[in-house]
């Protein structure tokens, strides 16, 4: 008799699990944070998800400058000095060997491989916290369609177990990727940032048109569209209405407003990377101006 042959687990890039996640879907949650993202928005507050590759994070207020990791790395990544540290991330592999070294935790790396059984499992333990509080896993990132097979695997073995399932998606990808998950999605957040394409361009580095048709296909689905609130940006009155117009004409009625949130560019300082969004968060007579918008264009409007 010929010896059935194991088939290669599906494996996935992380970078974050938060297991007790409030704001990606109903009740507790737990959250997978996938790598990889087909746009670069300027804004965005996870700047470690975009790459699909492991990162080196840097954080400076951590550091004793005890030159332990420039000690250690053999690509001469690190220069330590009295009056400060440097990286030469051109040179670096991302071997974490400095990570491991490093007294003060000041280094670390942001993107690491997982098995879609290791994430059911985790759900399965975690299923009376989700039972008692309506809550489920929900699939994040970076974006979902980016690791396509390693996401239908996760939400297909969760949905198989009974669990609640959600993914989020800026929509950026063929209509062949994005459906290849649906079947397992029992609620879809669906990211939409700006209606004008040379604005979309500008901002998150890729056109909308993609954007735009796949959210047009997914009337009379689970889906709550999801608008960044970026000051000047995305939160004028002409893009908001834009965007409200569009949903009603889709059929997507559900819309979360999310208010700007200016802590990203902490994170944007592990990486090296500007920062080039400037402004505060909305007021409170603002986003209440704005739900009122979406409501009286026949929207289910909510702030988080």
């Amino acid at each position: 008799m010929k010896q059935a042959v194991a088939q290669p687990e599906v494996q996935g890039l992380i970078f974050d699990l938060d297991t007790f996640a409030v704001h990606d879907g109903p009740g507790i949650r737990m959250a997978l944070y996938l790598k990889g993202c087909q746009l670069g928005c300027k804004w965005c507050h996870s700047p470690e998800s975009i790459s699909p590759q492991p990162q080196l994070i840097f954080l400076r207020d951590r550091c004793a400058l005890c030159g332990t990791c420039a000690a250690v790395c053999a690509h001469s990544v690190h220069t330590v000095t009295e009056s400060g540290h440097t990286l030469s991330r051109a040179d670096c592999v991302v071997c974490a060997q400095c990570v491991e070294a490093c007294p003060t935790g000041a280094l670390a790396v942001k993107g690491g491989t997982a098995t879609a059984s290791e994430i059911i499992g985790r759900a399965v333990r975690m299923r009376p916290f989700f039972e008692h509080s309506g809550g489920g896993v929900t699939l994040t990132g970076g974006e979902v369609t980016c690791q396509v097979e390693f996401a239908r695997a996760v939400l297909a073995g969760c949905k198989a177990e009974g669990t609640h399932t959600a993914m989020e998606t800026n929509g950026a990808c063929p209509w062949e990727d994005l459906a290849q998950l649906l079947p397992y999605a029992d609620l879809v957040l669906y990211d939409l940032k700006l209606m004008d394409d040379a604005a979309h361009r500008r901002w998150t580095g890729a056109s909308n048109r993609q954007v735009l048709e796949n959210a047009a296909r997914l009337g009379g689905r689970n889906v709550q569209v999801r608008v960044p609130l970026i000051p000047g940006i995305t939160d004028t009155d002409g893009n908001l209405s834009a965007i409200f117009g569009f949903m009603r004409e889709a059929g997507l009625k559900r819309v979360a407003l999310l208010p700007y949130n200016a802590s990203a560019a902490a994170k944007y300082e592990w990486l090296d990377l500007p920062f080039g969004i400037e402004g505060e968060s909305q007021s409170q007579e603002r986003l209440h101006s704005m739900l009122a918008m979406a409501r009286a264009a026949g929207l289910e409007a909510e702030l988080p």
